[in-house]
């Protein structure tokens, strides 16, 4: 399943695509709209979606550990694991109401997952159906003082909160690749997320990840989409900015697609071919959104190009507030 972790991670890194977003502040004399040179953003700063970044991580820890690590007949047992990066403990040693095991990953910071410290506990437990892997199965992810921090810039964000996951059609993701069964998965959840200057933000997420192939790795694709109509609109996320703490929904205004490319410096890549989000902010009187869209080739001196392809590698980065607008490219 290696190879399919480093599809998961390659998520990671690119799913929670606003992250580098609020990067582009609005400057006290903006400058006019990019269109044609390519600006690739090298600061890192802590933002609105770090948070939700961390969460989507540890959740990801949570699909790998269900679907490599529990037998699938026999749910109330385990087979012989692997544990998640950072995590220094497994408990199981109480159950929930339905009678069903209740996991707890408890991380420890001193050992470093990659460029991150991870601390606290991320706990799942199933709370619908017999097995995490039947159609309509339900488990609850729950974060208590789940604490990330960045060692490059020691920013830190601690979570607390429950995430619910419905398995929609049933069956472990890896049978996507094995089969020509798409598996999909519901979320839903609220979270309250604790930045490193103690400003508590809350935020709700709902989305939708669609797995599926031609039963080949060659064929397998992976969509992220938002999942709930708000005014008509399709959203992924909402809650409180970091900064004035103002609301705001992030709209999907295309889904996100990766896709395999074999190219000749890997056995298997899968690069991100296209999505589009636009992260709406309230503020009074004026119009204010930032947004970024996938599937654009850069590289230095070539003007960015809308590709939506294998050598798609960069995001189209855009803010507006009020009359001030700027667009930048930023590699994935």
């Amino acid at each position: 399943m290696k190879q399919f972790h480093y599809f998961l991670n390659s998520f990671l890194i690119g799913s929670f695509f606003i992250s580098s977003l609020i990067s582009c502040k609005k400057k006290e004399n903006p400058e006019p709209e990019v269109t044609e040179t390519p600006v690739v953003i090298s600061s890192v700063k802590q933002s609105d979606q770090s948070g939700s970044s961390a969460a989507d991580g540890a959740m990801d820890d949570v699909n790998n550990f269900i679907n490599d690590n529990i037998n699938p007949k026999m749910n109330a047992r385990m087979e012989a694991y692997n544990l998640p990066c950072g995590v220094v403990k497994l408990d199981t040693t109480s159950k929930n109401t339905n009678g069903r095991l209740i996991y707890k990953l408890q991380y420890g910071s001193a050992t470093p997952c990659g460029y991150k410290k991870k601390s606290g506990t991320v706990s799942f437990q199933l709370i619908k159906g017999t097995t995490f892997i039947e159609i309509g199965a339900k488990y609850k992810v729950t974060f208590t003082d789940y604490v990330v921090e960045v060692l490059a810039t020691n920013d830190i964000v601690k979570i607390n909160g429950n995430v619910i996951v419905t398995n929609v059609k049933g069956g472990p993701i890896w049978k996507a690749i094995t089969s020509t069964d798409t598996i999909q998965h519901r979320i839903r959840g609220n979270y309250q997320i604790t930045y490193a200057n103690n400003n508590v933000r809350p935020r709700a997420t709902y989305q939708l990840r669609t797995w599926a192939s031609n039963a080949s790795w060659a064929t397998l694709s992976f969509k992220v989409n938002g999942d709930t109509l708000i005014s008509d609109t399709l959203v992924s996320e909402i809650g409180k900015t970091y900064d004035d703490n103002r609301d705001f929904q992030t709209q999907i205004k295309e889904p996100f697609i990766w896709k395999y490319c074999n190219d000749s410096t890997s056995l298997a890549k899968y690069v991100l071919q296209k999505g589009h989000a636009r992260m709406n902010v309230v503020v009074p009187a004026i119009k204010a959104y930032f947004d970024v869209e996938a599937g654009f080739y850069t590289k230095t001196g070539i003007p960015a190009t809308k590709v939506n392809d294998c050598s798609a590698n960069a995001y189209k980065i855009s803010y507006r507030i009020g009359a001030a607008t700027s667009t930048e490219y930023q590699l994935y």
